[in-house]
């Protein structure tokens, strides 16, 4: 009894370790392949971007000449089209600023962020009530969750970035391709965030 025991549990012990480090296996495999549950924890970041994906993410020439001049082409999937309407109906005082174009200009400009708001289906937009026009990327509830842990002290604090506004500033090159990932942020005089 006692021998046909001790084969059952071999026998068993052998079949556990083999199916574990089969599944093990298999995990590393997979993570490896770059298709592991761990190999992209960020899938998320460039979608629900209208259609677009971040590395196709091209800005209107015009667009950005015009805006890229001070400030980044910010990606007309961040707002709703009422919220560029409201942003080109008061060029003449652009955030404390006079950047108003010339009529064609402006309309080809408008014609380009209406086109490709963040109207219908949107990540940027969930929690933002259907009323509200927001004038700020930084003001949406989506930027202020990825921004949370971030110390105002290394971004308005600091000459080099001035406002949460510069995504450049952080983000480098990869904001003007429309990727604001976690994984390219570097901020100026702290390095490499990661939270």
């Amino acid at each position: 009894m006692n021998r046909w025991l001790n084969g059952i549990r071999w026998t068993l012990g052998v079949l556990t370790i083999g199916g574990a480090l089969s599944l093990g296996g298999l995990g590393l495999a997979g993570l490896f392949a770059g298709n592991g549950a761990w190999a992209d924890d960020d899938r998320d970041e460039h979608q629900g971007r209208s259609g677009e994906n971040a590395i196709g993410y091209r800005p209107d020439p015009l667009y950005s000449e015009e805006c890229a001049a001070c400030h980044l082409a910010y990606p007309a999937q961040m707002l709703p089209a009422r919220s560029w309407q409201a942003i080109m109906a008061g060029l003449d005082n652009h955030f404390g600023e006079n950047a108003a174009l010339m009529p064609d200009t402006a309309q080809q400009i408008s014609d380009y962020l209406n086109a490709h708001a963040a109207d219908t289906g949107s990540r940027y937009m969930r929690a933002v009530a259907s009323g509200d026009t927001p004038l700020r990327i930084t003001g949406l509830p989506w930027f202020r969750g990825k921004h949370d842990e971030v110390p105002d002290r290394l971004v308005g604090q600091d000459a080099q970035v001035q406002s949460f506004g510069q995504c450049q500033a952080c983000h480098g090159s990869a904001a003007e391709r429309g990727i604001f990932d976690e994984d390219t942020v570097d901020i100026p005089g702290f390095g490499r965030w990661d939270d």
